[in-house]
């Protein structure tokens, strides 16, 4: 993780580095240090750490370079906010945009 995903994180949720310095109790300067760095952050592991934790917290999904995507690459998106599941009396799941638009039972 690199400092470039910290400020995207950042930016999707609306926050100023103050805001997440707070979040992660931390200091307004190792903040501007953590999302100044262009590569891997090892001189402030500890610190990049809760800053992460409060970005996941606020609602961000970090995508590490190694993993599986359209795109490929290291980047950051919104989670999915956690719903229940609801399920029929098979114990298949079933999700809404699929009982709109899909066969019973599709996608369980």
């Amino acid at each position: 993780m690199d400092g470039r995903q910290i400020t995207a994180a950042r930016a999707m949720l609306g926050l100023t580095q103050e805001d997440v310095a707070d979040r992660a109790h931390l200091s307004i300067a190792v903040m501007q240090a953590i999302e100044a760095s262009a590569g891997d952050i090892l001189e402030h592991e500890h610190e990049l750490a809760a800053v992460k934790t409060a970005l996941e917290d606020a609602g961000i999904l970090f995508i590490d370079e190694r993993a599986t995507s359209g795109a490929g690459g290291a980047g950051v998106r919104l989670a999915v906010p956690s719903v229940s599941v609801d399920t029929d009396e098979q114990q298949t799941v079933q999700y809404p945009e699929m009982a709109r638009n899909g066969p019973f039972g599709a996608g369980g």
